[in-house]
């Protein structure tokens, strides 16, 4: 005997020893009260009905670009540019450092530079004089190999000088610290005066949040069961595609703001057992701060026909979610369902109905399995 013919057993001897007690708890309320004739029903068909699959997580939002804005020279703060809070433009000066001594070094740069391009010169001219001297037999080959060696030092020389004049325009350049990206600038961390050290001291930050981005985690089941139904086909991460999402605050009543899954990580966290996911919204509005907490849900299946039974209808045992049904000689059979997501007051029916048996609504306490029953049909309620 098959395990889910056990299982179905067990579910029905429950129902029956909890249908005993309570009729016998009946009849001693009635004084011997009797029943005469079936008892009336009222029964339903459960609904055929394309709908729309949507899956609900847990998403937080972060910016879509966040920046840690630090100096990469060091020295005393001069000047602030901003006022915290406001937005700012990709290029636009926050800080400036004392720039005198950044001037100072270029100059040197730039004085070293041009000694080294004289003394270039001159060994042009030298290895030049020798080129024609040896052609002519009055200078030995030492002499001029000698020249030419003299050239090739001058001209790395020449070199090394241009790097060191780029260094010191760069430096001097980044006195000025720019923003590196579009966004609102938060408060300032440093006050004018304060010595800042290159690479390490933190200035300010800027965050973009025209566009935000909601991060989820699926489980692994979920994985799998979006792989057979080809949801990450539909996810274009270079182009930034994908299935429609939704999100509402957590705690707020709002209309569901409406993104865009377009990534999805490549590999399931060890600690976590679950794949990180991600989706695009729109907030040029600004009413999404990253930080936020929101319920976001994902669009599985555009249309797909399920089978569908109120969800006050379907009773719980020991063993199943199950209901009772009258077949076409009117007797009631108990019947275990598979159930799947609910959908309002609907749950989705995975297994043990097919759509067209007529399932009891009403009456449910006056019948058991077995019994012949007089079955009043009623159509399903939006």
């Amino acid at each position: 005997m098959k395990k889910t013919s056990k299982l179905n057993k067990v579910g029905i001897l429950a129902f029956a020893a909890a249908l005993a007690l309570s009729n016998t708890a009946c009849q001693k309320k009635g004084e011997g009260a009797r029943q005469t004739g079936p008892s009336e029903v009222v029964v339903v068909k459960p609904v055929k009905k394309n709908v729309e699959i949507w899956d609900e997580y847990t998403a937080r939002v972060e910016a879509y670009e966040f920046v840690e804005v630090r100096a990469r020279v060091g020295g005393y703060l001069e000047k602030i540019c901003f006022t915290e809070g406001q937005e700012v433009k990709a290029g636009d000066v926050l800080f400036v450092i004392d720039q005198r001594p950044y001037e100072a070094a270029l100059d040197a740069a730039k004085a070293a530079m041009k000694e080294v391009e004289a003394r270039l010169q001159l060994a042009k001219s030298n290895f030049d004089r020798s080129k024609e001297l040896y052609a002519a037999k009055a200078v030995s080959k030492e002499v001029h190999e000698t020249r030419n060696a003299e050239l090739l030092s001058a001209e790395a020389e020449l070199l090394n000088a241009k790097a060191k004049l780029r260094d010191a325009e760069l430096n001097l350049e980044f006195t000025e610290i720019k923003a590196p990206i579009s966004g609102r600038v938060s408060q300032r961390l440093i006050d004018v005066g304060n010595l800042i050290n290159a690479n390490s001291s933190l200035l300010t930050t800027i965050v973009r949040s025209d566009i935000v981005q909601a991060y989820f985690e699926i489980a692994e089941r979920d994985v799998m069961r979006y792989k057979l139904n080809g949801l990450f086909n539909r996810i274009n991460i270079l182009e930034r595609k994908g299935p429609p999402v939704t999100m509402t605050l957590l705690g707020e009543n709002h209309e569901p703001f409406k993104g865009v899954l377009n990534y999805y990580d490549n590999r399931v966290g060890t600690e976590t057992s679950s794949l990180t996911l991600r989706a695009d919204f729109d907030n040029k509005d600004g009413m999404l701060t990253p930080g936020l907490f929101g319920k976001l849900k994902l669009l599985v299946n555009e249309s797909q026909e399920v089978v569908l039974l109120p969800e006050d209808i379907i009773g719980t045992d020991l063993v199943n979610r199950y209901v009772l049904v009258v077949n076409d000689d009117n007797v009631v059979e108990y019947r275990a369902l598979q159930i799947g997501r609910l959908i309002g007051k609907y749950r989705i029916i995975e297994g043990g109905l097919k759509g067209g048996e007529r399932v009891i609504s009403k009456g449910l306490m006056r019948v058991m399995p077995g019994v012949k029953v007089v079955a009043t049909e009623e159509a399903i309620a939006d």
